[in-house]
């Protein structure tokens, strides 16, 4: 009898084993085929376009604004958002010289000034943010204390097209490095493109391969924040 209830007591054991590995197994591959599309410099005259092919495709993205973007395109801004995109903020300037040099209040500075407007000409409150050129090594600690005391979030990435630099020499290669890029890689996948036509011709085929491959394309969530900064600091 007592054999018994020993052989049980291992198989229960056993079988709770292979429903907790089962189930961790499933949670990672559910997090690790998960993508975002994200698009810098924007508003501009591409956005719109960039809008139809996501509406088409039923895909939704998170856009990185400038604030005198923002201003000069308020219908594409709010557009973008009743459609169910996210808004971001990329600064006032773009300015490595004044962004980076200086007060370490200086880049906080321009995105209070990016939300501000953001909320006035749309009236939703963003604090997630992209730092120009990315946060290394610009956002040295200094500048990361000032950013995260006034509340903001700051999203980098793991995959960069390279799109500014083939959007008009070598549209193609904006897709071939997406597919380079998830080689190997865990997700969740954070995808750097730009406001620009190259990327706009581009983007049917890249979220169709995305979506062959298994990658669910999904927009920021405030609600899901994920840590996604080169310094990996968790505060953003």
């Amino acid at each position: 009898m007592l054999k018994k209830v020993s052989l049980l007591f291992l198989l229960l054991v056993l079988v709770c084993s292979i429903g907790v590995f089962s189930s961790a197994s499933a949670a990672e591959d559910k997090t690790s085929k998960v993508v975002y599309l994200t698009f810098d410099d924007g508003p501009n005259q591409y956005t719109p376009t960039i809008l139809d092919i996501l509406k088409k495709k039923k895909a939704k993205a998170t856009f990185f604004m400038i604030e005198g973007n923002i201003k000069r395109n308020p219908k594409t801004v709010n557009r973008m958002i009743k459609e169910g995109n996210y808004p971001g903020l990329h600064s006032v300037s773009h300015d490595k010289k004044k962004l980076y040099r200086g007060s370490s209040s200086n880049v906080a500075i321009e995105m209070e000034k990016t939300r501000q407007t953001l909320l006035k000409v749309s009236k939703f409150d963003s604090k997630l943010t992209r730092v120009p050129y990315g946060s290394k090594p610009y956002m040295t600690k200094p500048f990361r204390d000032t950013l995260a005391k006034k509340g903001f979030k700051m999203w980098d990435w793991n995959i960069d097209t390279l799109d500014w630099k083939y959007n008009k020499t070598n549209p193609s290669k904006i897709t071939s490095n997406v597919k380079a890029g998830l080689k190997g890689k865990k997700g969740p996948i954070v995808i750097l493109f730009h406001d620009s036509k190259g990327t706009a011709q581009q983007l049917p085929e890249i979220i169709d391969y995305l979506r062959e491959q298994g990658y669910k394309v999904e927009v920021y969530n405030p609600k899901n924040h994920i840590v996604m900064n080169f310094w990996e600091d968790k505060r953003f």
